[in-house]
């Protein structure tokens, strides 16, 4: 009972605490609007999405990859070889993902990253240093949202 006697104030102090919506009263009378803060991260909706295309294959004809963006900062790579025999199970990968300056930052749960450059409704792959990727097969890194 003592117990329930301390936490009843904390809890009423709490409630009241959160209650407020945000405004505070400050010393000249004006109400100020405080901004609140939530772990839940903040996405372009627009970036949301599969993205398709195919890579260069050594073995086969093509690796069809998609990428999937999901609004809580997740994100999953499906790579299935074209005309392969031997590789028929599609190899899976995901993780998380940042933006920093129109560049999308893939990171697996190794800690391996992958970057991407955002163009309108694609994504170029990025070289490991960051720098665009130069050579005939450039164009082969290209990624395309599906709608």
């Amino acid at each position: 009972m003592k117990k329930l006697l301390i936490i009843l104030p904390f809890c009423a102090g709490l409630l009241a605490a959160c209650n407020n919506d945000g405004d505070q009263e400050g010393k000249d009378g004006n109400t100020e609007r405080t901004t609140m803060t939530t772990d839940k991260p903040m996405l372009d909706q627009s970036l949301v999405g599969t993205y398709v295309g195919q890579l260069p294959c050594a073995t086969c004809d093509a690796m069809q990859t998609s990428i999937i963006l999901r609004e809580d900062n997740s994100y999953a790579i499906s790579t299935r070889a074209v005309n392969d025999t031997n590789l028929i199970v599609p190899a899976i990968d995901s993780g998380h993902f940042v933006i920093r300056n129109e560049i999308l930052e893939l990171t697996d749960a190794g800690g391996e990253k992958t970057l991407y450059r955002i163009n309108k409704d694609q994504l170029c792959q990025l070289a490991e240093d960051g720098s665009q990727l130069t050579g005939k097969d450039k164009q082969d890194y290209i990624f395309k949202k599906q709608y």
